[in-house]
This record gives C-alpha cells, structure tokens and sequence, in this order.
C-alpha cells in the first residue's frame, strides 16, 4: 500500500506540467545556516523593518534589537519547509494575495547573495503560501515543530516588535545609589546608597535626612527588581497622547559601580 502511494506520488509530478518548476531553486525558502545572515529587509502594508548585524548585536531601523526577537526569526528562516505547491482550484486567490497583501522578505548573506520571498496567509484554507522572487509556483509552506499555521505573522513589520524594551538590566553588585524623586508625594522619595564599608544606608526626602542602615535582605530583594525590567510597548504617536506640558510625576536615578548613570523619567498619559 505504501508502495502504490508513493509510486501515485511519483507520477503526479511526472504528469504535472508544472512539476518541473519544483525544484530545489523554487523551493528554497530556508536558510540553514543563520550565521551566514547580514541583513533582513522585510516589508508589508503597514510598514517595514531593516535588521542588521552589528557585530555580535543587531539593529532594527538603527536601534538595539531585542535578542529573543532576532533568535526567533533565526529558527524561522532555518525551519521553513515547503509542503506542497498550491491547487489548481485556489492557484488564483493564492496569486492575488501574494501580490497584494503579501510580507516582502530580503534576506542578504555575507557572501553578497540574496534571498528574497512573499509571505502570505491565505485565511480561506487557513494555509500560508509563499513563492521566492523569480519562481513560477507558490508553495504552501509551514515550520517543522510549530503548529501556528500563519507564518506571515511572524514576519513582523512593526519595529516596535523587534526593539529591545529593556529599561534595566544590572545585578545587585551593579548598582552604587538609587534615587527616587517622588513629585506628586515628595515625602515618600528616598535615597539607597552604599557606604565606605560597601553596606546599603537609606534616607528619606527629596534631600536626604538622616541615613540609617538599610536592611541586607530588603537591599538584596529590591536590588533585584532592577535585573529585568522591561515596558510593555513604544509610544504611539497616533493614539497615545504625552503631556509634556506637566511636570513628571517620577524620576528614578540609578548610578552604577561602572560611574554611569540611568535615569527614568514618568510623565502622566
């Protein structure tokens, strides 16, 4: 049976036509080895991203990139697979999405050479579809170990998706003082700083009063919260109103061992 199966398999794409244009040129959407990658440009309806290697980091639209969003798209390009070439009964729609609302992706590698594809989802079948720059035939497509059946998704042309969102990032051996100025309840600002003998004081008010130990295992707790804070999302210029015209409510000043200093501002929204 499983003879007569793949011996019909066979002569499918003996008999197709279109057979010949799949090959491994038109089917190869993956990128093995990501190492070799320099660059990816993709592009869609609502905008478009440029990453770039930077030595060791990488940059989206010339700002840091997140590392886990980079190491995603990796397991991505490496894990693509084609897993048919579209039906004749949905060839047509499939070639109308891809050319009208298709995710452009150019991939460059160190060696000069490209790889350039579209991306789309087709709700209908619930498929995505993708063909490389040049082919004849659109493939349907999905990712060995991912169940989520729309890549184009993935392929995310919101920079927003791709910046680093870290605010804070140090250890608790990192950070010399904490400052925070309370403007709305300035009774309840504080100052957290190391002494000569390397131990934690703190003091209230906006200037600092009197300095008292601090305790080790609250220092060591708050210290802490600084190791990964992250926000949520950017601005949105377009529904999301700052009012600069307002004092900020906070400021939070870190200095650090290394005699750099971080400061975080809050402004009412």
């Amino acid at each position: 049976i499983v003879f007569g199966v793949l011996a019909a398999i066979s002569l499918y794409f003996l008999l197709d036509p279109r057979s010949g244009s799949n090959t491994p040129s038109q089917t190869d959407f993956a990128v093995k080895d990501t190492g070799r990658i320099e660059s990816l440009w993709i592009s869609g309806i609502s905008g478009e991203v440029f990453l770039t290697r930077e030595g060791s980091s990488w940059s989206v639209n010339g700002h840091p990139a997140r590392k886990e969003s980079v190491r995603g798209l990796f397991i991505l390009v490496c894990r693509l697979e084609v897993e048919s070439p579209v039906s004749g009964s949905a060839e047509t729609r499939i070639r109308n999405g891809l050319r009208d609302h298709a995710t452009l992706v150019k991939i460059s590698m160190k060696s000069g050479r490209e790889k350039a594809y579209r991306v789309y989802h087709d709700s209908i079948s619930g498929s995505t579809f993708m063909i490389l720059d040049g082919a004849d035939i659109p493939f349907r497509t999905g990712i060995r170990g991912y169940r989520q059946r729309n890549i184009q998704e993935l392929f995310s042309v919101d920079p927003g998706y791709w910046r680093d969102n870290r605010i804070f990032h140090y250890l608790p051996v990192d950070i010399r003082s904490v400052f925070l100025q309370n403007n709305k309840e300035p009774d309840k600002s504080f100052h957290l700083a190391r002494n000569e003998e390397g131990r934690f004081e703190v003091a209230g008010g906006l200037i600092p009063g009197t300095w008292q130990d601090a305790s080790e295992e609250h220092v060591g707790q708050y210290l802490g919260y600084f190791y990964d804070v992250r926000f949520e999302s950017f601005l949105d210029p377009e529904s999301d109103t700052l009012l600069h015209n307002e004092s900020r409510d906070k400021v939070l000043s870190l200095d650090l061992t290394s005699r750099e200093t971080t400061n975080l501002e809050v402004f009412p929204v």
